[in-house]
C-alpha cells in the first residue's frame, strides 16, 4: 500500500503545483484598470478563482490520503484459518501462506490502482482539452456545449459505478438534469456577472 500513498502524494502534488502556477499566471495578467472594466470581468479573476479551488482540493486529497484507513500488512492483516473438525492439521500452519498471500495481493494491487488513478486523470485532462480547445466556439452556442461536456464528463466517471449497482437509465436521466441545469447557471454567471460574452 505504500505503493499507492507515494501515488496518491504524487498526484495531489502535481494538481498543487498546477494550482499554483495558474493562480500566479492569472494575477499577473493585465487588469485593464485604464478602460475602466468591472472588476468582475477583470480578465483573471475567473482563472484565479479556478487556481484557488484546484490547489484546495490538491491539499484535501494529499490530507484525506494521510487519513485514509489502510489494511496493515504483515501477520496481523489477515486471522489465521481454522482447522476443521476431525484436522489433524492445526490452524496456525497455515497461517504463513495466508498472509504472505494477503501481502502479495495488496502489492500487486496498488501498482495497479495508481495507474487506474493517472489513466483517469489523463482522460478527465482530455475531456477538457478537447471542450476548451477543440469544440467551444465552433458553431454551438455556449449553453449547448457546456451541457453536453458535463453529460459526457460525468458519465465517463460514473458509468462502470452505475453498471455495478444496475441504475444506469436512472444516472443518465439525473446527469442529463444536472447537465443542462449547469449549463443555464454557468451561462447566467458569465453574462450578468462577469459580463462577458458567450459564443
Amino acid at each position: 500500500m505504500r505503493g499507492w500513498r507515494r501515488g496518491e502524494y504524487l498526484a495531489a502534488a502535481v494538481w498543487a503545483m498546477f494550482g499554483l502556477v495558474v493562480l500566479v499566471a492569472s494575477w499577473r495578467i493585465d487588469r485593464l484598470e485604464n478602460l475602466g472594466i468591472n472588476p468582475w470581468s477583470i480578465p483573471g479573476l475567473l482563472p484565479g478563482v479556478i487556481g484557488v479551488l484546484i490547489f484546495v482540493l490538491a491539499i484535501a486529497l494529499a490530507w484525506q490520503t494521510r487519513h485514509a484507513t489502510v489494511p496493515a500488512e504483515g501477520p496481523a492483516a489477515t486471522p489465521a484459518p481454522v482447522a476443521p473438525a476431525g484436522s489433524a492439521m492445526p490452524a496456525a500452519a497455515a497461517a504463513p501462506a495466508t498472509v504472505s498471500g494477503t501481502a502479495a495481493s495488496t502489492a500487486s494491487d496498488a501498482p495497479e490502482e495508481t495507474a487506474r488513478e493517472w489513466l483517469r486523470t489523463l482522460a478527465a485532462a482530455t475531456l477538457c482539452v478537447l471542450f476548451a480547445g477543440v469544440s467551444l466556439g465552433r458553431g454551438l452556442p455556449f449553453m449547448a456545449e457546456a451541457a453536453a461536456f458535463i453529460f459526457l464528463f460525468i458519465s465517463a466517471f460514473s458509468w462502470s459505478r452505475w453498471r455495478a449497482d444496475d441504475r444506469v437509465l436512472r444516472g443518465l436521466a439525473s446527469t442529463l438534469a444536472i447537465a443542462v441545469a449547469a449549463a443555464l447557471l454557468i451561462s447566467w454567471l458569465f453574462e450578468s456577472v462577469f459580463l462577458v460574452r458567450l459564443p
